[in-house]
């Protein structure tokens, strides 16, 4: 006799958010060590949140599957906001460790290269000089408050925020309503 056990929303959505932080940091790692400046990159940002939507909607699918092959759109939610949650927990305490451990000199390097990356696109929009340098100070402080211990914490209440509109979106592709009979 077979005997089936069947993961329950919590345990799934830690085993996922594991994973997903675990990516994440492999990730964080390969950059760190290939070059850092590709961190502030927008187009590394993007193409983290693609991964991110593409890992929180296969597990959702997985579990849903685990269930019988259907989820209401609120339970695809609370799955997809716990995985996204915890995952940037990790990844956030992650990152403290790297910034204030294993390399405490990488948050003025990121700085000055997220500095450069603003100038850069300043100066391709015409901005004047003048104008350029007043945006790159506040910039530059906005960025160095971003990798203290305070900037880190008040950081994953975004991440949490961002977490949740995610979550919101990817239940829409989640989401599967067990069909109504009709008399």
């Amino acid at each position: 006799m077979e005997e089936t056990t069947t993961q329950t929303l919590t345990e799934h959505a830690i085993r996922w958010a594991v994973i997903m932080a675990g990516i994440s940091i492999a990730l964080t790692i390969v950059l760190y060590i290939v070059d850092y400046t590709l961190m502030v990159q927008l187009k590394f940002l993007f193409i983290s949140l693609l991964i991110y939507m593409g890992i929180t909607v296969y597990a959702g699918i997985d579990y849903r599957n685990s269930i019988g092959g259907f989820m209401p759109y609120g339970k695809a939610f609370q799955h997809g906001f716990f995985i996204l949650a915890l995952s940037g927990l990790i990844s956030t305490l992650f990152g403290l460790l790297l910034y204030h451990v294993i390399d405490p000199e990488l948050p003025q390097k990121l700085i000055d290269a997220s500095v450069d990356n603003a100038r850069a696109m300043m100066e391709k929009f015409g901005m004047p000089e003048d104008k350029m340098d007043e945006a790159l100070e506040k910039a530059r402080a906005d960025t160095a408050d971003r990798f203290t211990l305070l900037g880190q914490l008040k950081g994953y209440i975004w991440i949490a925020v961002f977490s949740a509109v995610m979550a919101l979106i990817t239940s829409i592709f989640v989401k599967k309503n067990q069909p109504v009979e009709m008399m």
